[in-house]
């Protein structure tokens, strides 16, 4: 074996076994069959640049816990028990806010905590409320660019009231009627 590959393999032991050690004297040692928390939450030193990079969604946003679902929320249990206690919301933005405004209804047994089977349950009963919300938000937006009435979006009134969408103006006009209606540009809904 070279002399690289021993150093290595050395330095890896010596790091592997500080940590043991470190971990086995501190009196809030972790539990030895808890992972690690970046290996839960797809830490960056761990998975490159690329961290969090899911459906699109920006890196920044990943790191804030924006678009990562249940692994964001995963977050906010700092005490890596199974479960968010309120107490554990306190500091930690806007998605622990919402979260401690809908606690009661979302810790549906009354227990004090929230598991991931409650959340994904509220999740599914408010399903049609954010639905509908992101239907009138759609009509509203829609009403505002469509500047003479017709029902339909011209490229002017893309450019004009819709910018970002102006350069994909013609690949989202799938008739190439030189509009975009209503159903070219409703979201595609998840199945």
């Amino acid at each position: 074996m070279n002399r690289i590959a021993l150093l290595t393999l050395a330095v890896a032991a010596a790091m592997a076994s500080t940590a043991a050690l470190a971990q086995a004297s501190s009196p809030q040692a972790a539990p030895a069959a808890a992972p690690a928390p970046h290996a839960m939450h797809g830490d960056r030193a761990m998975h490159g640049d690329h961290a969090g990079m899911h459906r699109g969604k920006s890196d920044r946003g990943a790191r804030h816990g924006r678009g990562r679902g249940m692994q964001g929320l995963a977050r906010l249990d700092a005490n890596n028990d199974g479960r968010i206690a309120r107490t554990e919301l306190a500091g930690h933005g806007r998605m622990a806010e919402r979260l401690g405004k809908d606690f009661a209804a979302i810790d549906a047994n009354r227990d004090g905590y929230i598991v991931r089977a409650e959340l994904r349950s509220w999740h599914e009963r408010m399903r049609p409320q954010r639905m509908a919300a992101r239907q009138k938000m759609f009509d509203q937006r829609f009403a505002a660019a469509d500047l003479n009435r017709d029902g339909k979006l011209s490229r002017t009134e893309v450019a004009e009231k819709m910018p970002k969408l102006a350069a994909r103006f013609a690949w989202m006009d799938d008739n190439r009627d030189g509009f975009l209606g209503r159903n070219e540009l409703q979201p595609q809904r998840r199945r």
